[in-house]
């Protein structure tokens, strides 16, 4: 059964890459799998469902998840940073898929969901990170925990991540330095 599921979640993942959000369906998922599409409405019930469970799955088949989590072990500034730096790592691997799920985003396709779901998980991981911040009384004075999530969000968006690094030719290296330079000043003084 978790194989199964597997094989569609990993074969949904290739058809975003390869195609994009708007030519996925259900049959052809299913098809690639080499699964029925009974199986694959009997394991995600339809099309959104699929979109989310596919980008859950490619945050823990590629270890991201379990780098997020590892960062908790750390000093609360140095989670934080350490959660931003295995984010730009990730960033790579996934900004083909984010792009699609945005633009379906922006159409109202289903996929909207999906991006919606990841942005706003991503959102409360960041918020997580800067509350053991903020513990330690380390936020700058004026920056409440939900303000500050808010504004990391946005530096860090797949979208800022792009225009920088692939429109402007920034190397991953700037960006990060830079972003993480800027998140310094503006957050902890």
């Amino acid at each position: 059964m978790a194989d199964t599921r597997t094989r569609i979640l990993d074969a949904a993942w290739e058809s975003v890459l390869t195609n994009g959000v708007e030519a996925l369906t259900l049959g052809a998922v299913a098809e690639s799998a080499s699964v029925s599409r009974q199986a694959v409405y009997l394991h995600f019930r339809n099309r959104a469902g699929l979109l989310i469970a596919m980008a859950r799955h490619q945050d823990t088949a590629s270890g991201f998840a379990e780098r997020v989590a590892e960062t908790t072990a750390l000093e609360p500034r140095d989670a934080f940073d350490a959660l931003l730096r295995a984010w730009f790592d990730y960033l790579p691997q996934i900004l083909p898929a984010a792009r699609a799920l945005e633009a379906a985003a922006i159409t109202g396709d289903e996929g909207a969901a999906a991006f919606d779901d990841r942005m706003q998980e991503w959102r409360k991981v960041i918020r997580a990170a800067l509350r053991r911040v903020a513990g330690e009384q380390q936020l700058a004075p004026g920056w409440s925990t939900d303000a500050a999530a808010d504004w990391v969000w946005s530096r860090v968006h797949p979208s800022t991540w792009e225009r920088l690094v692939i429109e402007r030719g920034w190397s991953r290296r700037r960006f990060e330095r830079h972003t993480l330079g800027s998140l310094h000043r503006d957050l902890f003084g």
